[in-house]
């Protein structure tokens, strides 16, 4: 061998036995070869300690706490949705209930409002009918003739009501006889229909 290459050779096995003698060093802890290589500038390792968060765990737990938070919040929400919409619904369902009372109340007043008509007009027919039967008939023609034929026709329903009641024939088939032909034969006609 030349003697460049032995040189190499031995500054190789050299370098090898260095290195082997700072690991060992280092690996039994009396030597801290990093200290070393930090002081040659060209050797000079980048070494930036790696800090670790005393409080990663923590922060996890604290994550997933916030996660399942806003999981429930969402559920909040969505159950909100569903209450506002029911409490709308209720107060449709209420609005149309007040609707139909009112229309019930409007209903019964005039019910109500028919019913005293009904009896004014009853009361009417009876002091009408007491009326036309303390008259002389032919007067009491004249005044009939001018009547609606339903009026007529609910008179007459009366006196013959009334006349029944108090065991007595009824004038109606007189008066009737001394009304206008045509008249009395529609009103007649009505009475039977």
């Amino acid at each position: 061998m030349s003697r460049n290459k032995r040189i190499v050779f031995l500054l190789l096995i050299n370098l090898g036995v260095i290195t082997l003698a700072l690991y060992l060093l280092d690996f039994l802890q009396i030597l801290d070869y990093r200290m070393i290589f930090a002081e040659m500038p060209l050797l000079k390792e980048q070494y930036t300690p790696r800090i670790e968060d005393p409080y990663l765990l923590e922060k996890v737990e604290l994550e997933k706490k916030w996660q399942v938070l806003e999981e429930k919040i969402k559920g909040l929400e969505e159950e909100k949705k569903k209450i506002e919409k029911e409490l709308r619904d209720i107060n449709i369902e209420k609005e149309n209930i007040a609707q139909e009372k009112e229309n019930i109340k409007n209903m019964i007043s005039e019910f109500e409002r028919a019913q005293s008509e009904k009896e004014s007009y009853s009361k009417r027919l009876d002091s009408l009918a007491e009326y036309i039967e303390n008259m002389p008939p032919l007067d009491a023609v004249k005044i009939i003739e001018k009547q609606e034929d339903l009026m007529i026709i609910d008179l007459f329903k009366r006196m013959d009501e009334r006349a029944k009641k108090a065991g007595r024939q009824s004038i109606v088939p007189y008066l009737i006889s001394k009304m206008d032909p045509e008249q009395a034969a529609r009103i007649q006609r009505k009475m039977l229909e």
